[in-house]
C-alpha cells in the first residue's frame, strides 16, 4: 500500500492504515547527522605561548577574577563602569600578581599574556569576544557554561569555547550589566544594547535562574555591525541576487509599504539595514525599533527605542519605561513621511496602518514562515489589543504591497499585493520571485 495522506480518512488515519496493512511507516524527514550531532564551531580565546601550563595559566586567572568580582566587587564595578580608570585596573591586578605570583609572573611575556587576558574578561567580552569578532556570526546563545551555541548564515553550531563554571557566567553576566548600568539580577528577563564593542552593537536578552529550569542565567546575543553591510556586500554573502538588488532599490522609491519577513537569524534586519539607504532624500524617516539596529548617516533620519524601566543613566537614575506601542502612537504627530518598524511585534503594527493610510509610507520586519503567511501575521498584530474582527484586519493590510521573505540567509520569495478581494477575502498576489534551489 501506498503511504498516501490522501488515501487516509477520519475512521481510518495513515498509521492505522499503515498498520492494516502490514506496513512501516517510512520516515519522510531525511534526517542528516547534522540533526542528530550537534556541529561544532571551533572558534577559541587564543592566548600568548607561556612558559606555564594552561592549566596553572587558568588557574591564576580564575584566582584573580574571584580576588576581583567577590573580594573586591565594589572596586571591580567602578573598572566596569569606568568609575575608576583603567590604568588603575592594570595597577591594582599587576600588583596582585606580583605579590602572590612571584615565580609564574617574573617572566615577562607571561605576566603580558595574563594581563592581556585579564583585559578581556573585564573590559572586553571574555570568551565570547573570537565569536563577536568573526564576521560570519549573527547570534550566540548562553544556554549554560558548558554550552555555548552560534549561528552562522542561518545554521546553529556549537562552539568550542566554555566558561569555567556557574559562577563564572554569573560575573560575565553581571559586569556587562554593570557596564551598561543594567541591574540584570533583579528582574526575570532583562533585554539592553551594548555599543562597546568597536565593530558591533550587541542586544543583548538575559534570563535569570527564578524563569530557567537550571539555576544559572541563559543569554541571547544579536550582532548588528557598526559599520554595516551593503547590497553589494550581501550579494557576495550570498543573501540576495544582483537583481533583487536593483528589484529592492526600485522598490525603496515607489513601494508605500515594505514588509521583509522570516524566521530568526535569516537575514531580515540585515537587509532592511541596507534597503533604508536608497529611501529618497526628500522624504523625512522615523524609525523605532527595540534596540538600536538599523542605522544611517543619512540626514532626515529620526531614530528613538524602547526602554524597559531597568537601564539607569550614568547618575544611577532609573529611567522611566516606554514600550514600542507607546512610540508608534507618538508617531502619528511625528510628522515623518516614512514609517519604519525595527521589528512588529504587537498594537504599534495599528499605527503604521494609520499612517500608511493616511498617505505615508511604512517599512517593516516581521517573523513568518513564508511570504504568503506574513499578511495573516501582520492581521493577528492589528488584531492585538483591538476590536477589529480578522477580516477587518487583513482589509486594512491591503496597502502593503510588497512582501520579501528570507530563509537560511537568502531570499527566498517576493510577492506583491494587488489588493484584496471582499468576496474570496482573499489577496491578489503578483509573483516577483522565487529562490530556485532547495
Amino acid at each position: 500500500m501506498e503511504q498516501d495522506r490522501r488515501l487516509a480518512t477520519q475512521e481510518k488515519p495513515l498509521l492505522n492504515m499503515l498498520a492494516e496493512a502490514g506496513q512501516p511507516y517510512i520516515s519522510e524527514a531525511n534526517r542528516t547527522e547534522e540533526d542528530d550531532k550537534a556541529l561544532i564551531w571551533n572558534c577559541t580565546v587564543k592566548t600568548d605561548r607561556t612558559h606555564i601550563s594552561q592549566q596553572r595559566f587558568d588557574y591564576i586567572y580564575k584566582d584573580v577574577m574571584t580576588y576581583l568580582s567577590e573580594q573586591e566587587k565594589y572596586m571591580f564595578k567602578d573598572f566596569q563602569t569606568n568609575a575608576r580608570p583603567k590604568e588603575e585596573f592594570f595597577k591594582v591586578v599587576a600588583d596582585y600578581l606580583i605579590r602572590y605570583f612571584p615565580s609564574e609572573m617574573k617572566n615577562e611575556n607571561d605576566f603580558n599574556a595574563m594581563m592581556k587576558r585579564l583585559d578581556l574578561a573585564v573590559y572586553g567580552f571574555d570568551v565570547l569576544q573570537p565569536l563577536i569578532d568573526n564576521p560570519d556570526t549573527s547570534d550566540i546563545k548562553i544556554c549554560g557554561p558548558f554550552d555555548i551555541r552560534v549561528r552562522v548564515k542561518g545554521k546553529a553550531y556549537k562552539s568550542n569555547t566554555t566558561f569555567f563554571s556557574n559562577s563564572d557566567l554569573r560575573r560575565f553576566i553581571d559586569g556587562i550589566g554593570y557596564r551598561n548600568y543594567v541591574e540584570i539580577a533583579s528582574e526575570p528577563v532583562t533585554t539592553f544594547t551594548d555599543d562597546h564593542d568597536k565593530n558591533y552593537i550587541l542586544r543583548f536578552v538575559v534570563s535569570n535562574p527564578i524563569v530557567n529550569a537550571p539555576d544559572y542565567p541563559y543569554m541571547h546575543i544579536r550582532k548588528v555591525p557598526k559599520d554595516k553591510p551593503n547590497f553589494d556586500e550581501l550579494i557576495r554573502r550570498g543573501l540576495l541576487t544582483e537583481d533583487i538588488k536593483t528589484y529592492l532599490i526600485d522598490r525603496a522609491k515607489n513601494s508605500r509599504a515594505i514588509v521583509i519577513a522570516g524566521p530568526p537569524g535569516s537575514g531580515k534586519s540585515t537587509i532592511l539595514n541596507a534597503l533604508i539607504e536608497y529611501i529618497p532624500k526628500t522624504l523625512e524617516t522615523l524609525i523605532i525599533q527595540e534596540n538600536d539596529e538599523l542605522t544611517t548617516k543619512q540626514s532626515g533620519f529620526m531614530f528613538k527605542h524602547v526602554t524597559h524601566g531597568l537601564e539607569k543613566d550614568a547618575q544611577g537614575k532609573r529611567i522611566p519605561p516606554v514600550t514600542l506601542e507607546e512610540l508608534g502612537r507618538y508617531a502619528l504627530v511625528e510628522g515623518c513621511n516614512v514609517f519604519i518598524i525595527g521589528e512588529v511585534k504587537g498594537g504599534e503594527m495599528r499605527a503604521a496602518m494609520t499612517l500608511l493610510n493616511a498617505g505615508g509610507r511604512f517599512m517593516t520586519t516581521v517573523h513568518s514562515i513564508s511570504a504568503m503567511d506574513t499578511l495573516d501575521k501582520l492581521a493577528d498584530l492589528v488584531k492585538y489589543g483591538s476590536t477589529y474582527s480578522l477580516n477587518e484586519a487583513r482589509r486594512m493590510l491591503k496597502s502593503i504591497d510588497t512582501v520579501v521573505y528570507a530563509e537560511g540567509y537568502k531570499v527566498r520569495e517576493i510577492v506583491e499585493i494587488k489588493g484584496y478581494d471582499d468576496d474570496t477575502k482573499q489577496y491578489n498576489f503578483d509573483y516577483i520571485y522565487k529562490y530556485p534551489g532547495k
